[in-house]
């Protein structure tokens, strides 16, 4: 699980809702200062820390400073957002971001650096049938459901079937071309559909899946993601 840590307003700028960051292997933590900032780093071991430079409490200078100074809570990659101003990017620069966005924010650039920090797989929206079998509960019997999107490590599935966090479920459903992809995964994380109540979408990581059928689906993604100018 990868520990994105930022504010409630830039979370809901420029994270929430985000089909690219809304997975089972990202989680989103918020702090309103920067001395909550650092507090909940040195608790919770962040992988990246988005925050602005004017954020209230110490100056990012100072906690960006103590990050540097610590041999474990410096592993983390940091994003700074800014005014478009001489004074905000010197501030900037001293806090040795990786990577630094002027206001307004392009968004489709933020996301791209916060999964490239991350270092985690892109995900494509992508819709097909899937034949579900939980394993150890309804006497193995399979359910078919939709997929919403997938990645190289995992899906998200849309189902009415009574699935548990940490349930363990063998699948199956081609790619376009033909491939059938058989594999198993483990649901992570469950969403109440918003327009549906008896429906949910759960978030499933891929468990031991062999490098073929990976990098097949990796090759799929990154090919749908550059063909509609989304990577």
């Amino acid at each position: 699980m990868k520990k994105i840590l930022t504010t409630n307003a830039l979370k809901r700028l420029y994270l929430e809702d985000e089909a690219q960051i809304d997975r089972p292997d990202i989680s989103v933590i918020t702090a309103e200062t920067n001395d909550e900032v650092l507090k909940i780093h040195r608790e919770k071991r962040a992988d990246l820390i988005v925050t602005r430079i004017d954020q209230p409490g110490m100056r990012s200078e100072q906690l960006f400073d103590a990050i540097r100074q610590d041999g474990e809570l410096r592993k983390v990659s940091t994003i700074i957002i800014c005014e478009d101003n001489v004074i905000h990017q010197a501030r900037c620069k001293q806090c040795g971001a990786n990577a630094v966005f002027a206001m307004p924010v392009d968004k489709a650039g933020l996301i791209s650096k916060v999964l490239q920090l991350l270092d985690v797989a892109p995900r494509r929206p992508y819709r097909v049938t899937l034949n579900v079998a939980v394993e150890g509960k309804f006497n193995n019997k399979p359910f078919l459901h939709r997929t919403e999107d997938i990645s190289a490590t995992g899906m998200l599935i849309k189902a009415k079937n009574v699935l548990g966090r940490g349930d363990r479920i063998s699948f199956s459903f081609y790619l376009p071309g033909g491939m059938r992809v058989s594999a198993r995964g483990e649901v992570e994380r469950i969403v109440k559909h918003a327009s549906e109540p008896d429906v949910c979408l759960y978030g499933v990581k891929f468990i031991n899946m062999d490098p073929a059928t990976r990098s097949a689906i990796e090759s799929f993604v990154r090919r749908e993601l550059t063909n509609n100018n989304l990577s």
